[in-house]
């Protein structure tokens, strides 16, 4: 079984980063691997990490949070092990481009805990509340703070292989193995099937709740409140995309990785570069905000 460090990067764009990269004559900053620091590493993973979800609500943002500036932050010798994160892991075993699921975890005070043996994808909600969700090969769950294990949710037991969740956490999108995207309402109860999203591979919201996917020809869509927009203007011969999770500024976006490319994807279908690049040796198996 493979070790793999889960790492927290943060780059300042248009500021300093104390790590390093070079600019190629366009302007474009590219990221070496030497970038991730051994400093950096929070715990470290008995698999290979393939989802990483940080939750962006009280779990994480409390009093203690609120004194840590971004000043203090871009200082060099800013001690991100303060960052006493909670974090999810989902582990897998990555061979000859298959993978085998190894459960969900929780990283906390530097040591590992299964959560869910059999979760695939982690949500959660943006504000005051703690609330996260786990999608499992039998249906959702959601985390129990106190004893940081995860409970069932709802009567249905579809294999999920990706989650998406708004602001307060009232909004459930889950995404079934068969790649049929549904709203889960009733507090779990029921579920809608949402008949004009097709073939999506993965899921993301932006703040205002367009729902954002790509399918199995890697072709990126929005559905928003006037329907599906196909994203046009996206380089050609594509092979790999990931979303880079939920977003913490109440903006109309999201961030896309193309190959090792960084992407902004804006609701009515405009993508926009972003002057970043990873070389080839920094492409991490799963990337969180």
């Amino acid at each position: 079984m493979r070790t793999q460090a889960f790492l927290c990067v943060v780059l300042f764009i248009g500021g300093d980063i104390a790590a390093p990269f070079s600019f190629e004559k366009d302007g474009k900053i590219v990221i070496s691997g030497e970038t991730f620091d051994d400093n950096f590493i929070k715990c470290k993973a008995k698999h290979d990490i393939v989802d990483v979800m940080v939750p962006l609500n009280a779990l994480n943002y409390d009093e203690s949070m609120k004194s840590i500036s971004l000043e203090s932050m871009a200082e060099i010798d800013f001690d991100i092990k303060r960052l006493d994160m909670t974090v999810f892991l989902v582990e897998a075993d990555l061979k000859d481009g298959k993978r085998v699921d190894k459960g969900l975890y929780l990283c906390k005070n530097g040591e590992e805990k299964m959560v869910l043996s059999n979760g695939r994808a982690a949500a959660a909600s943006t504000n005051d509340n703690k609330l996260v969700y786990f999608g499992a090969s039998d249906g959702l769950y959601v985390y129990n703070v106190d004893s940081k294990s995860a409970v069932k949710y709802g009567n249905f037991s579809d294999s999920i292989i990706d989650i998406a969740t708004n602001e307060d956490g009232k909004l459930i999108y889950i995404l079934s193995e068969d790649h049929k995207l549904y709203n889960v309402t009733n507090e779990g109860a029921d579920k809608e099937l949402l008949q004009d999203v097709e073939d999506a591979q993965e899921i993301v919201l932006d703040y205002f709740e367009n729902i954002y996917f790509y399918d199995s020809n890697k072709d990126v869509f929005i559905k928003n409140a006037d329907g599906i927009i196909k994203v046009l203007g996206l380089p050609e011969g594509r092979k790999s995309l990931k979303f880079l999770g939920q977003e913490f500024l109440k903006e109309p976006y999201v961030t896309l990785m193309i190959d090792n490319a960084l992407y902004v994807i804006y609701p009515f279908g405009f993508p926009y570069a972003i002057a970043v690049e990873l070389s080839p040796n920094a492409l991490p198996t799963a990337n969180g905000l």
